[in-house]
């Protein structure tokens, strides 16, 4: 069974750094081991945001792609 996100960003219409910027905000405000939700259209956000997640500690726990939204989960280390 998996966790349900704990909060969402939609950074979708921006551009990077921006949907790394809004989910370093958001994980600020959570706990440890809660999951965050984050909505992007940048293709970058593949590159950019399990490379920021890999250097703060957090885990990304699956990266998807359905039509032109990129729907990433974060676990919050």
């Amino acid at each position: 069974m998996s966790t349900p996100p704990a909060r969402s960003v939609d950074a979708l219409g921006t551009w990077c750094p921006v949907p790394v910027t809004m989910a370093r905000d958001a994980i600020a405000a959570m706990a440890p081991g809660e999951v965050l939700e984050v909505l992007a259209d940048d293709p970058m956000v593949f590159l950019d945001l399990p490379a920021w997640c890999h250097d703060a500690g957090h885990e990304v726990l699956s990266m998807e792609q359905r039509r032109d939204v990129i729907t990433s989960l974060i676990r919050v280390g």
